[in-house]
């Protein structure tokens, strides 16, 4: 497949049903890219992704057509299988290109810098934070009841990086999962993705085992795209997509020794009750409430 494609990055994006997000990022890439080699893996779609990908014809796409849907982190795995380039860029299908500059990132991968994320923005070239810390009792405390707001500026930098806009590179815990940057000999060195996790808590789990190669995680604004999936992750989410991502939280968890369920649970737990108390008095609260009890019954559930 494409053996004598020479590229100096191999960019693997997972796809699953998302035939207007993959085309639009696609042709962006080869847009502002130059001799990148583009890796779609698709989770068995069912709608016409693999169609109008296979229409474009271009040097350079590979196009992978799995018969069944494997998860995000095991496609992944997939991908790296077929990359001829020295570095590889893990990609999600809803980001966009927006100028030129891969090439030149890839200098930041070194002997002490082992994962590399970009500034996300959101469609309307907003700022959208990417960079955060693991889980531990007290990131969790301040997330949770968002007391990176009352802290000082010093300390927010370090304790909430989600809530700072970043100008600078920047070591960091983990980054988020939609554009991951590294060296395919660091990447086979680690294992690709970890399969442990169907979906959500990948983008956690590898910059972990960066950190364990002792080498940093870098955030770097010297290259922006945008992330369209960004802005609907903020919103509310489904009892299932909530019950699956504290489900790879808590494997994260039990790999690493941060026992987080516990603590998101009490938090959980006491935003209910304040939330209940205040709702006697509004039926705003009152519905925020309703909706930490359904959390705890979730959290509840995987403790058990």
């Amino acid at each position: 497949m494409l053996s004598n494609f020479q590229t100096k990055v191999s960019v693997i994006i997972v796809t699953w049903n998302n035939e207007r997000d993959i085309i639009r990022c696609v042709d962006s890439i080869l847009k502002y890219g130059h001799d990148i080699e583009i890796i779609v893996v698709d989770n068995n779609s069912q709608d016409n992704t693999v169609n109008v990908l296979k229409n474009k014809k271009e040097k350079g796409l590979i196009i992978l057509e799995l018969k069944n849907n494997i998860g995000f982190a095991a496609a992944n795995n997939e991908g790296l299988k077929y990359a001829h380039g020295e570095y590889i860029l893990y990609l999600n299908p809803d980001t966009q290109f927006i100028e030129s500059g891969l090439n030149e990132l890839t200098n930041q991968l070194n002997d002490r810098v082992g994962l590399v994320g970009c500034q996300l923005l959101n469609p309307d070239k907003s700022y959208q934070p990417s960079t955060y810390m693991f889980d531990n009792p007290v990131n969790i405390v301040i997330e949770q009841f968002r007391l990176g707001k009352l802290l000082p500026k010093v300390m927010a930098k370090k304790y909430a990086p989600y809530l700072n806009r970043i100008d600078k590179n920047v070591e960091v815990d983990w980054l988020v999962g939609a554009f991951l940057l590294i060296s395919k000999r660091d990447c086979l060195r680690i294992g690709g993705f970890s399969t442990d996790y169907f979906m959500y808590a990948e983008d956690m789990d590898i910059a972990f085992k960066v950190h364990k190669l002792q080498k940093k995680v870098l955030f770097s604004p010297d290259f922006k795209i945008v992330h369209v999936g960004g802005n609907s992750e903020r919103q509310d989410v489904s009892s299932s997509k909530k019950e699956k991502m504290f489900l790879s939280r808590k494997v994260f968890s039990n790999k690493y020794g941060y026992n987080n369920i516990r603590i998101f649970y009490w938090c959980y737990l006491i935003k209910f009750l304040l939330f209940s108390l205040m709702g006697l008095a509004s039926g705003k609260y009152k519905k925020r409430g309703q909706e930490y009890r359904r959390t705890l019954n979730i959290l509840k559930k995987i403790e058990e």
